[in-house]
C-alpha cells in the first residue's frame, strides 16, 4: 500500500469544513513538494483553503543560521503571521533537527528560533494535527525498521474515518462516569479519579495515525498498581513490567533502567496524566511503539507527564505513553 494513495482518505478524515483556512506546514524538501500539492489538492474538494509554509533543511541552513550567524532575531510578524491560523497541520518528512554547519555557540539562539516556530504552530488553536509520513528517517527516530514502519503507518491510515468518528462518539457516550478501575495481571488494580474531566477523541483531528478517546484523570487521584506486559525502552524489551501509583504519581517501576530515567526526571513528569482507549480496527499488530500502539482497537494506555493541553493542569514538556491489554475495566 503506497501513502500517495491514502491522501484522499486522510484529508477526508480531517475535520476541517468548507470554508475553513488550514496552514500546512511542511517538513520536507523540494523533492517530496507533490505531497503537499496533493494534500492542498484534496482538502479543496473540501472548500478547504489551503495556506504552505515549507521548512526545508535548506531553510534552516541557509535562512535561519543566516539570521543566527548575524546575530539577527527572527521579526515577531513573521511569528504573529503563523499563530494567526486557527488550524494547522504539520506534515514531517523528517523530524526537526539541528542544521549542518552550526556551532555550538549557535545553538542556543537557533533552538530560540525553533521553540518560537513551535509555539507559533501550536498555540491557541481550533486544531492542531501531526502526521508524520512513512520515511526511513521517521522510521529510524521511532526506533523501527522501515518497511514495520511503512505497512503499519499505512494500514492505520487506510481506515474508514466516518466509521472510525461513530465508534469514538459512541465510545464516549458510554463513559458518563466519574472513576475509572482498571484491572491487569493478577491481582492488580489501578483506580482513577476522572470527576469533573472531559473526554477527548482522536478521530482524525489529533496526532495521525487516529483513533482513540482519552481524558485526563485527576492528577492527584491515581492509586494502585498497574501490569503491563511489555514496554519497549532505549531499544530495549521489557516484559511483565509492574507500575505503582500513590496519590498520582509513580512511585515504583518494576524495569529499573526505565525506573531510573523516570526518577531523574522533575517530580510532575511522573504525573498519571492521560487514560486512554484504542479504537482504529486497522492496527493488527503490536509494534512496541506508542505512535500505533495507543490506538490499535482492543487496547488501553495511560501517560506519564503533560496533560494541560487536554483537561488537565500539569504542565511540562514530558509525555510518555505505555500500552497494556484488560479483560475489565470498570466505569463507575
Amino acid at each position: 500500500m503506497e501513502f500517495i494513495n491514502l491522501i484522499p482518505n486522510i484529508c477526508e478524515g480531517l475535520p476541517f469544513e468548507k470554508g475553513d483556512l488550514v496552514l500546512l506546514n511542511f517538513w520536507g524538501d523540494n523533492e517530496d513538494i507533490e505531497l503537499l500539492d496533493l494534500i492542498s489538492e484534496g482538502l479543496s474538494k473540501k472548500g478547504v483553503i489551503s495556506f504552505r509554509h515549507q521548512c526545508s533543511k535548506r531553510f534552516f541552513e541557509n535562512v535561519v543560521l543566516n539570521f543566527v550567524k548575524s546575530k539577527n532575531h527572527i521579526s515577531e510578524e513573521y511569528f504573529e503571521l503563523l499563530s494567526s491560523f486557527n488550524n494547522v497541520v504539520d506534515i514531517f518528512m523528517y523530524p526537526p533537527s539541528l542544521p549542518k554547519g552550526i556551532s555550538e555557540e549557535e545553538i542556543p539562539m537557533f533552538k530560540k528560533n525553533i521553540a518560537e516556530l513551535f509555539n507559533a504552530l501550536t498555540g491557541n488553536k481550533k486544531y492542531y494535527i501531526q502526521l508524520n509520513i512513512p520515511t526511513e528517517a521517521n522510521a529510524s527516530r521511532a526506533g523501527i525498521e522501515y518497511e514495520i514502519y511503512r505497512d503499519s503507518l499505512c494500514n492505520a491510515l487506510s481506515v474508514d474515518y466516518k466509521e472510525l468518528k461513530e465508534a469514538c462518539k459512541d465510545k464516549i457516550n458510554l463513559k458518563d462516569a466519574k472513576s475509572i478501575e482498571i484491572f491487569t495481571g493478577e491481582g492488580c488494580t489501578l483506580k482513577l479519579d476522572i470527576n469533573g474531566r472531559d473526554w477527548y477523541a482522536d478521530d482524525g483531528c489529533g496526532d495521525f495515525p487516529s483513533g482513540e478517546v482519552y481524558i485526563a484523570p485527576v492528577e492527584s487521584g491515581s492509586n494502585g498498581d498497574l501490569f503491563i506486559p511489555q514496554i519497549t525502552f532505549n531499544g530495549q524489551i521489557y516484559k511483565d513490567v509492574l507500575m505503582s501509583f500513590r496519590e498520582g504519581s509513580l512511585v515504583k517501576c518494576s524495569a529499573e533502567p526505565l525506573e531510573k530515567f523516570l526518577f531523574s526526571l522533575p517530580d510532575n513528569h511522573r504525573i498519571l496524566c492521560e487514560f486512554g482507549i484504542g479504537l482504529n480496527p486497522r492496527i493488527k499488530e503490536l509494534t512496541g511503539h506508542s505512535l500505533f500502539d495507543e490506538k490499535a482497537l482492543g487496547t488501553y494506555h495511560i501517560a506519564l507527564g503533560m496533560n494541560n493541553l487536554f483537561g488537565g493542569i500539569n504542565e511540562c514538556q514530558f509525555h510518555m505513553d505505555f500500552v497494556f491489554s484488560s479483560e475489565k475495566v470498570n466505569f463507575k
